[in-house]
């Protein structure tokens, strides 16, 4: 199927530097009627694997389908049921390897409360039928915003919040009974044939509700999440997997963003050599901004942030590489025009920390329906998926690629 051009947006680069003009070329996305809550991943081959969800009644269906070559491939049903935890925030993904799908992960509610649930992860070696929950602690409490990633030919990396210890201290968020009930960041290895390898803690206090990341460097892996303190200061930090062990977390920059809540915005990461790169969201001082830190050491310390937002970010950030020294940080920032609208923004930043251009890559809601946009590598550019839910009707998954 050759890829059918909808729109094409030429969209002039705020750097007064360079008269460079960007296109935005949306075209057809595999996904049906009712489709929101889109994932993406890029494989080491460049096949990017989409993941969202169908609705129907009460009943969710996860699926997915891969690009290579400008044509996607047939929809595949992964799983459906009633009984799933659906939230705009902490969505289900898909990841693969060699071309190939490997795994993938949703939220399976169990008896206890609103906020308990498992994590469940199935394989695609028996075609998506066996499924495994990464923790072992049985307890009715919240599991969830989960990051995969290969790990090698035969093994895969799940990282997740883990609300064992939160169990009886008042319910979700909770902020009463001290760091002794907070939320938790786990870790397990996981073989293809969804055998558990070895589990860890990584850090035995961290937000409620913000997303993980976690990308895999030359030597290791880092993981990036929104760290809690005694104080509930709530900034960004980082582990690295090195040597068979987690190091100690550390924060990628200081903001001191001061809030007994969680703020349901987590970062991204992306690496390429020992280059890392991270953006997330903060509230510090009052100021709602989007930030970029690089390392090139490959996360042992941290340049000073760049500031990319345009004065209302709501922040839903991703970053990637699109080169060896460059990357594109998306967010979404409000229309001041019209609060109920937003725009899907993104920049390309190189990483001496210089902004290089800045174009829009969608309108969209602004409501929590929107779901946290995504961008991916693709051939030599970017993919980028969001969530269409202007329709109250029906919401649909839209993809588009940058030129």
């Amino acid at each position: 199927m050759r890829l059918l051009i909808l729109s094409i947006f030429l969209i002039t680069a705020l750097n007064c530097s360079s008269n460079i003009e960007y296109s935005v070329k949306e075209f057809p996305s595999p996904s049906g009627e009712n489709a929101s809550l889109p994932r993406l991943f890029t494989d080491n081959t460049g096949t990017v694997y989409l993941s969202w969800i169908e609705s129907k009644g009460d009943t969710s269906s996860l699926f997915y389908s891969s690009l290579s070559d400008d044509e996607w491939t047939n929809p595949t049903l992964i799983s459906e049921s009633d009984s799933w935890f659906v939230n705009w925030a902490d969505f289900p993904s898909i990841i693969g390897k060699d071309g190939k799908a490997i795994a993938a992960h949703w939220l399976q509610k169990i008896p206890g409360g609103t906020y308990a649930y498992n994590v469940n992860i199935a394989g695609a070696t028996n075609e998506w039928q066996n499924v495994l929950t990464p923790h072992k602690d049985n307890t009715p409490t919240e599991h969830g915003f989960v990051s995969l990633t290969p790990a090698s030919d035969s093994t895969f990396l799940s990282i997740w919040l883990d609300g064992r210890n939160t169990a009886g201290s008042g319910g979700h968020d909770s902020h009463d009974s001290g760091l002794s009930s907070a939320m938790t960041l786990r870790s397990a290895f996981i073989t293809n044939d969804l055998k558990i390898e070895e589990s860890f803690l990584i850090d035995e206090s961290v937000c409620d509700c913000c997303g993980t990341a976690v990308v895999q460097t030359q030597n290791g892996f880092i993981t990036a999440y929104r760290n809690r303190t005694e104080n509930e200061i709530r900034d960004i930090y980082i582990s690295r997997y090195i040597d068979g062990k987690w190091e100690k977390p550390a924060s990628v920059h200081d903001d001191n963003w001061n809030i007994a809540a969680c703020p349901v915005n987590g970062p991204s990461i992306a690496a390429k050599g020992q280059t890392v790169a991270v953006a997330w969201y903060t509230g510090a001082n009052d100021i709602s901004r989007v930030k970029l830190a690089f390392s090139s050491n490959e996360g042992k310390s941290f340049e000073a942030p760049v500031i990319l937002d345009n004065g209302n970010p709501l922040g839903r950030v991703d970053v990637e590489f699109i080169s060896n020294n460059e990357v594109l940080v998306s967010w979404v920032e409000r229309n001041m025009e019209d609060r109920s609208k937003a725009y899907f923004k993104a920049k390309r930043i190189s990483s001496d920390g210089k902004i290089q251009k800045e174009f829009e890559l969608s309108l969209m809601e602004s409501s929590r329906k929107s779901g946290f946009p995504q961008i991916s590598s693709y051939k030599n550019t970017i993919i980028a998926a969001w969530a269409d839910v202007s329709d109250q009707n029906s919401s649909k998954v839209k993809v588009a690629i940058l030129e």
